[in-house]
C-alpha cells in the first residue's frame, strides 16, 4: 500500500495551539485556478483566526458550521461549488468555520469602541460641527405634455380651475441642481408660475434653520462610534498580523510570502 505523505508549507503555533497548511491542499487549489500566493495567504489567516479564536474563548460549533453550509447551498449547488473551486468538505467547513469565527473576534473587538464614545466628546463634536437643515418649498405642480398644454393648464388654473382638476400633486422639495426645482426656489410664494412643461404654485417656503440638537446628537455618535470602530479594528489587524506572522513557520518555498516571518532588512532569507 502507498501512503501519500503531505508535505507542510506553514506551521502556526501558539500556547495551546498549532495548525499547518498542507501543501497539497494549496496545490489542490491552485489547479482549480486560485493564485498560489493567494490560496496560501487564505489558508494561513484561517489558521491564524483559528488560534485567536482559541485565545478569546470563542467557540463555533460543527453544527453551526453546518447550518451556514445549509443556509448557503442546496446539495446540488454544493456539488458544483465544490467542483469549480477545488474545495473539499473539510476545506469548506474550515473556510466557514473561520469565517464565523472571524465575525465574533470583529465584534468583540467593535462593541467595546463604540461604546468608548462619550456623551462629551458628542457634546464637542456638534458644538463644532452644528448641522443646518436645508430649505423647503412646499409646492402644488403638474408636468404637461407639452409647453402648449403647460400654456392652457396655466389659464386654466388662473381662471379658478383646482390644481385636482388639471392632475396637479402636492410636493416638498429641497434645493437641488435641477433647473425646475431653482426655478420654483425662485418663484414668490402663492403665485401661479409656468416653467417650460411645469405648472407650480409655491404654498409654503421654510427657509434654511439650525437641525435640531437631539437629531445633531444622534448624527454625531454614529459618526464617532464608526470612527472609533474603524481605529479598534485597523489596530487589531495590524496587531493581529504581526503577532501570528511571529508564530508561523513557512517552508522554504513560501519564505518570501508577506505572511510569513521577514528576515531583518539587508539579510537574506534563509
Amino acid at each position: 500500500m502507498k501512503i501519500a505523505i503531505l508535505a507542510v508549507a506553514a506551521t502556526v503555533a501558539a500556547p495551546g495551539y498549532s495548525a499547518s497548511v498542507d501543501d497539497g491542499d494549496v496545490d489542490r487549489l491552485t489547479r482549480a485556478g486560485n493564485a498560489r500566493a493567494v490560496v496560501f495567504q487564505t489558508l494561513v489567516e484561517q489558521a491564524w483566526v483559528d488560534g485567536e479564536a482559541k485565545e478569546r474563548a470563542i467557540v463555533v460549533t460543527a453544527e453551526e458550521v453546518q447550518d451556514a453550509i445549509d443556509d448557503e447551498f442546496s446539495a446540488r449547488e454544493l456539488r458544483m461549488y465544490l467542483k469549480e473551486t477545488g474545495l473539499t468538505k473539510t476545506l469548506l467547513r474550515d473556510r466557514i468555520r473561520s469565517a464565523l469565527e472571524l465575525a465574533q473576534i470583529r465584534q468583540q473587538v467593535l462593541e467595546p469602541a463604540a461604546k468608548s464614545v462619550t456623551p462629551d466628546q458628542v457634546k464637542a463634536y456638534v458644538d463644532a460641527n452644528p448641522q443646518m437643515l436645508p430649505a423647503s418649498r412646499t409646492v402644488r405642480l403638474v408636468l404637461a405634455k407639452s409647453r402648449a398644454e403647460a400654456k392652457r393648464i396655466e389659464r386654466r388654473l388662473a381662471r379658478g380651475a383646482t390644481w385636482a382638476s388639471v392632475g396637479g400633486h402636492e410636493d416638498e422639495l429641497a434645493p437641488s441642481r435641477s433647473r425646475v426645482t431653482k426655478a420654483i426656489f425662485r418663484a414668490k410664494v402663492d403665485e401661479i408660475t409656468r416653467y417650460g412643461r411645469v405648472v407650480f404654485r409655491v404654498t409654503e417656503h421654510t427657509p434654511e434653520r439650525p437641525m435640531p440638537r437631539a437629531q445633531q446628537e444622534a448624527q454625531a455618535w454614529e459618526r464617532l462610534a464608526t470612527d472609533a470602530q474603524q481605529h479598534a479594528l485597523d489596530t487589531f489587524t495590524a496587531q493581529f498580523t504581526e503577532k501570528w506572522r511571529a508564530r508561523t513557520s513557512c517552508a522554504a518555498a513560501y519564505a518570501t510570502h508577506p505572511r510569513c516571518p521577514q528576515p531583518p532588512s539587508g539579510q537574506a532569507a534563509p
